[in-house]
């Protein structure tokens, strides 16, 4: 049985801001801000999730036109060069560790395909003392039919401090944010395609900007 429009978009919409990935602030404590000081961090950036463009045609079949999505979102990126966002918020973050916390952000950056806290360190530099990750979670244009048919950009990220010793997490945030009202609403996918997608562009870098934002916020309490 086909879902209702309403109800198909919002299963649909529900994956493209949560992806598979819980995300729990937890802030920097004050004790462990202060054992940062000369530390080295490494930054390890994990493989993002996969871009999403959920089209008209797609709404109606809910989880079940995840693929087709997942396939117009790698398309879009590829032929317009886009980028994940995740490695300049870890420049970012790294460059406030190092600014307030006198933190030694290493050079050397690692790469993991998988959430899991050992598989991320063991991709960080061996000299590393903590290891700051960060993850694009979900990102895509997305689409809801009510009460008529809105395109915009979304973005979800994560960052972790971790401990390489222990491998515990020290800090965490994210930006995890239902639409606001913020977001630039278009009536047709072709306003965000056209121009080698600069309105993906345009909407992607706010996003990204107000996901730092909350990051700053619930992590690093900036």
């Amino acid at each position: 049985m086909t879902l209702p429009r309403a109800a198909a978009a919002a299963a649909a919409l529900s994956v493209f801001l949560a992806g598979c990935t819980t995300i729990e602030p937890t802030p920097l404590s004050e004790s462990f801000a202060t054992q940062l000081q000369g530390q080295s961090v490494a930054i390890v950036i994990q493989e993002p999730s996969t871009f999403g463009v959920m089209l008209t045609r797609d709404v109606a079949l809910g989880p079940l036109g995840i693929p087709d999505m997942n396939a117009q979102g790698a398309k879009l990126l590829a032929d317009n060069h886009i980028g994940d966002p995740a490695e300049d918020i870890a420049t970012l973050l790294g460059d406030r560790l190092a600014g307030r916390r006198g933190a030694v952000i290493l050079p050397a950056r690692g790469r993991a395909a998988t959430d899991d806290a050992a598989a991320i360190v063991a991709a960080a530099p061996r000299d590393a003392r903590y290891v700051l990750t960060v993850a694009t979670v979900s990102w895509g244009v997305s689409n809801i039919p009510h009460p008529r048919s809105d395109y915009f950009v979304t973005y979800v990220a994560r960052a972790r401090l971790i401990d390489r010793q222990t491998r515990a997490v020290m800090a965490e945030g994210g930006c995890l944010q239902m639409p606001d009202g913020t977001e630039y609403h278009g009536a047709a996918f072709t306003d965000f395609s056209a121009d080698n997608a600069r309105l993906v562009r345009t909407e992607l870098a706010t996003r990204v900007e107000r996901c730092i934002h909350f990051i700053e916020r619930d992590m690093l309490g900036l």
